[in-house]
């Protein structure tokens, strides 16, 4: 993966364990999606978690109605075993919690190609 052309931008939450990952996952969503409208992605595909799908389609309805995400951007939810490029959120994701962590073994090979957002304190 790291041979591949390609940007990330994540949104990171820092919170403690005490919090809540759902309320974590709401402030990402809520600071991620607005801005990869602004960069005018045209389609966004989420990992499905099947009944918590709801909440995130909440979010989006919430910033579609504030105009901070465009109508024409497509956001769908599909299984990972029928999308092999959702697990490449995956990775990021791994890369950027492990770096977060300490971890710093794969960061050199993508910090180039990943944007941060901050999510908002918890």
């Amino acid at each position: 993966m790291a041979t591949l052309d390609f940007t990330s931008v994540v949104a990171v939450s820092l919170h403690g364990t005490a919090s809540r990952p759902e309320r974590a996952r709401r402030h990402c969503l809520l600071r991620l999606l607005p801005e990869l409208s602004a960069r005018d992605i045209g389609t966004v595909v989420f990992e499905s978690r099947r009944e918590q799908d709801a909440a995130d389609r909440a979010i989006l309805t919430v910033l579609r109605r504030r105009g901070e995400v465009a109508g024409e951007m497509s956001v769908r939810w599909e299984r990972a075993s029928l999308d092999a490029a959702l697990w490449t959120a995956d990775v990021i994701a791994g890369v950027v919690t492990g770096w977060l962590g300490g971890e710093h073994l794969w960061w050199p090979l993508f910090e180039e190609r990943v944007a941060f957002l901050e999510a908002g304190e918890m």
